[in-house]
């Protein structure tokens, strides 16, 4: 019994002095004088995503609702930053990779797959080879809006009282007339200001040459250079360029701006669907007047790609961590969501028509907001759009 207690007090007095050692070591309980590395594995992975901004405010919930589900990537926690970028803007900066003082993107989201494809031309002309991941994680379309023509009211009326008939060439005609409004019986509006942004720098703006070269020569398919190099075409699109006061960068400045300052900033401006959604209601009553929202006969839809970058600065963590939030962005929630900010689901299982009185395509149709689509134009190859937007550079963009 003798031998027994005394190992019993060895080991006690053995534990006493390790835990006095720890204690000198590391301080009492609770507290660590020396701070412990959670490791490389605690680091978050950090995704960036240059994005554009017509799909801001999405997003930005989006992200929210996210980060709140406390996503992983194994064991590291998944932090995203959102930049916001021009759609052309993004895929030639990517390609030169110039980042300024933005951080080198995980994902491109443009407006439209077209800068997808701009991206993957330059960059392999630059560098060779592939820079968008394919497979399981090749672009997905998130969202889709097409372009309209937002008009305050009595503008629409007077030009377009039984509604537009010969949408682009009626545009120009009032336009380019030196009468301006007056020839419609209101000369104390001036002339006639459209808005569209820079087609060398915004989705919008190309897009929006495009639709008027379509419909100066009456097609919806099969536009070429030599459509683009014909005298009198050039000479119509500088005409109806003229009207445009100045060519921005951002889509949702342009809708913004024609809110704010009402006509006399601009009579029409050319936007996203979704953006002209978004702000029917602050521009109700403001001007005395209401928004119309305007289809034209043919039209663009964006799609609003999610593209992961297989990229030098780009890791495997990294691409599987964007993948985790693609899948989130795609969930029926964040579509149910991206459709009261006035976009169409991608995801086709999604009615953009349902029952709730707070659908804005319930909601907004006397404004002009419609579901049916007539038709769309086909996006010419990549060879016309360049023609295209440096006959748009040299005449008029300077």
């Amino acid at each position: 019994m003798q031998n027994i207690a005394r190992l019993i007090g060895i080991g006690y007095l053995a534990l006493c002095l390790i835990a006095l050692a720890g204690t000198a070591l590391f301080g009492s309980v609770g507290y660590a004088p020396f701070p412990v590395s959670l490791g490389p594995a605690q680091q978050p992975v950090v995704i960036s995503i240059w994005y554009g901004t017509e799909k801001e405010a999405w997003l930005e919930e989006a992200v929210q609702q996210f980060q709140a589900t406390s996503p992983r990537e194994g064991a590291r926690p998944i932090e995203i930053e959102l930049i916001g970028v021009g759609s052309r803007e993004m895929a030639l900066r990517t390609a030169q990779q110039e980042w300024g003082n933005d951080t080198p993107p995980t994902v491109l989201s443009p407006a439209s797959s077209l800068w997808v494809e701009v991206l993957t031309t330059e960059w392999e002309a630059r560098n060779g080879g592939t820079i968008v991941a394919e497979g399981a994680n090749a672009p997905q379309p998130l969202v889709l809006t097409p372009l309209v023509m937002v008009a305050w009211e009595e503008r629409a009326a007077a030009l377009w009282d039984n509604g537009p008939d010969n949408f682009w060439q009626e545009l120009h005609t009032v336009i380019t007339d030196p009468s301006g409004w007056g020839t419609q019986g209101h000369p104390e509006w001036g002339f006639v200001k459209l808005g569209h942004t820079s087609p060398l720098t915004s989705n919008s703006g190309a897009q929006t040459l495009i639709l008027m070269s379509y419909g100066y020569y009456n097609k919806v398919s099969g536009l070429t250079s030599a459509d683009i190099l014909d005298q009198e075409f050039q000479t119509w699109l500088t005409d109806i360029e003229q009207g445009v006061l100045e060519f921005g960068d951002s889509t949702g400045t342009f809708m913004t701006n024609m809110v704010q300052f009402g006509p006399s900033k601009y009579d029409f401006v050319v936007v996203y669907e979704n953006l002209a959604v978004e702000n029917i209601e602050a521009a109700q009553g403001r001007w005395g007047q209401d928004i119309r929202v305007y289809y034209p006969p043919a039209t663009l839809f964006s799609d609003h790609p999610y593209a992961i970058l297989e990229a030098p600065w780009t890791t495997s963590e990294q691409q599987a961590a964007a993948a985790q939030f693609r899948d989130f962005l795609l969930s029926s929630d964040m579509q149910e969501l991206a459709l009261q900010s006035g976009f169409r689901p991608a995801d086709p299982s999604i009615p953009v028509v349902t029952d709730d009185p707070e659908n804005p395509f319930n909601k907004y149709q006397n404004f002009g907001i419609q579901v049916d689509i007539a038709q769309q134009v086909e996006t010419p190859p990549g060879d016309v759009i360049n023609t295209l937007l440096e006959l748009w550079r040299r005449e008029i963009g300077g």
